[in-house]
Formats: structure tokens, C-alpha cells, sequence
């Protein structure tokens, strides 16, 4: 499998069922049913080849696949999780301000 296969939301509810260890609380949490947010782990499962989790009573605890496809999930989120104040300082490190909603640099544009 690749990257372009990878389905996000596959990954975030994967990851968010990891955390919390209990499918129902997770889906109220998320406001999905539980049939769908069982779906999705599922499907993540079946793209991966791999169970990501065991039923020990009414938990989900993960496998060993489990961690790892977590550990990776995290990386992931970790990476894409860059706030908007951080991405307006690196476009405007180095150069004029752009006014929000323009691409004309503030110091070429007439008040």
C-alpha cells in the first residue's frame, strides 16, 4: 500500500479508538454511530492487511500491529498539524505582509 491509498479518516478514527480503548465512547465522542466507526476501523484493517485490534471483554486493546500503525499515526498527525500562525510567519518571513484575502503585498496596496 501507499500514501495516495491511505484514507485519513480511516487513520484519525483508528487513532481515536486507540486512545480511548472503547468503541462506543469513542462514537459518541466523534457523534458517528458505532456500527459506522467499526466500519471504518474495518476497512483501515482490510487495506492494511492487518489486525489492529483484540476484544479482551467490552475493551479494544491493541495488537502489536496496532502500536505500530499508532506510533505512525501519530507521526503523521503530528506532521500535519502546523497552526495557521505558523504558516502566516513562514510566507511572511522574508517579505512584505500580504493583507488576508489579497495576494498583493500590504506595502503595495492603498489604504
Amino acid at each position: 500500500m501507499n500514501i495516495d491509498q491511505l484514507n485519513f479518516h480511516h487513520l484519525r478514527y483508528f487513532w481515536a479508538v486507540a486512545s480511548d480503548g472503547n468503541l462506543t465512547r469513542t462514537a459518541e465522542r466523534l457523534h458517528v454511530s458505532q456500527s459506522a466507526l467499526s466500519s471504518q476501523i474495518q476497512q483501515l484493517e482490510n487495506q492494511l492487511g492487518l489486525r489492529l485490534f483484540d476484544r479482551v471483554g467490552r475493551q479494544l486493546v491493541l495488537t502489536e500491529a496496532g502500536r505500530i500503525a499508532l506510533a505512525h499515526a501519530e507521526s503523521i498527525f503530528a506532521a500535519v498539524s502546523v497552526r495557521p500562525t505558523a504558516v502566516a510567519r513562514r510566507l511572511t518571513r522574508g517579505r512584505a505582509a500580504v493583507r488576508p484575502g489579497s495576494d498583493v503585498p500590504a506595502s503595495r496596496q492603498r489604504a
